[in-house]
């Protein structure tokens, strides 16, 4: 398997490319659309890899990223024992190699890294049933569900909010 890293600032571009794929390939599993998402900004993407308390974790595959995970703490202040996981993805045909679980289990360790960090929280879409699979065998236990939260061509997707504490982590 190929290896988990932490992307760089000058990693934007190459980022930038796979959340191209990322909400082509799997609209229903991100609230973001390439229209407005911020994500698709390189200069911003660089700006967000720079701060020590945002990460975006990949995996590279013939000079391309093939797999990513963001992972932040939460900015706000009485949400400070929090961090997010954001934009989960695996190109379909890497998927079934373990990059997911690699990628979660770095993010863990990352947030964990982090000061005062008890909890990783994070969102899956109703439409990816293996990702939830993946969160639930980390020990994410689900604790709501926002119903049809998000419609793509006429068809809506629940999506279930997740919790870690980092205490219960394997």
């Amino acid at each position: 398997m190929s290896e988990v890293v932490r992307l760089k600032p000058d990693d934007a571009e190459r980022y930038v490319r796979l959340r191209r794929r990322m909400l082509a390939d799997a609209p229903w599993a991100y609230s973001a659309d390439p229209e407005t998402d911020s994500a698709l900004d390189p200069s911003r993407v660089a700006a967000n890899l720079a701060n020590g308390e945002n990460g975006i974790l990949a995996v590279g595959y013939g000079g391309y990223l093939v797999a990513a995970l963001g992972v932040a703490r939460n900015r706000e202040v009485k949400l400070a024992e929090r961090a997010i996981v954001w934009g989960v993805f695996v190109e379909p045909s890497h998927r079934g190699k373990g990059y997911g679980a690699a990628l979660l289990d770095r993010a863990i360790e990352l947030a964990r890294g982090w000061p005062g960090i008890d909890y990783i929280d994070l969102s899956v879409s109703g439409g990816s049933p293996a990702a939830r699979s993946l969160y639930e065998r980390f020990g994410f236990v689900a604790w709501g569900t926002e119903s049809e939260a998000t419609q793509i061509d006429g068809r809506r997707y629940d999506e279930h909010h997740m919790t870690l504490r980092l205490e219960k982590a394997r």
